[in-house]
């Protein structure tokens, strides 16, 4: 893997982590305050569950939030790596 497509892939994964973490957040502030029997959950336009029960909806606004601190951990993974080798090769 060279250094341009490691730079990539951080930018990436940096850019998916913000994006989980935003709607980790959005589901959080929504808490359990919703209409009828749930709400559907769709990230980057696809479908996650079309009917979540109101007592779960803190649960995936967890998991969204976990899942954006793991991908922001390879994004440092991957940054940290390119850094690595462009200061052995100096």
């Amino acid at each position: 893997m060279n250094s341009i497509s490691r730079w990539i892939n951080a930018v990436v994964l940096f850019l998916f982590a913000v994006l989980l973490f935003d709607k980790g957040l959005e589901l959080w502030s929504l808490g359990t305050n919703v209409d009828g029997d749930g709400i559907g959950v769709y990230f980057f336009a696809l479908e996650i569950n079309d009917r979540v029960p109101e007592e779960r909806v803190p649960s995936y606004a967890i998991g969204f939030l976990i899942w954006s601190l793991i991908a922001f951990i390879i994004a440092m993974f991957f940054v940290w790596m390119n850094l690595k080798i462009r200061n052995k090769t100096s």
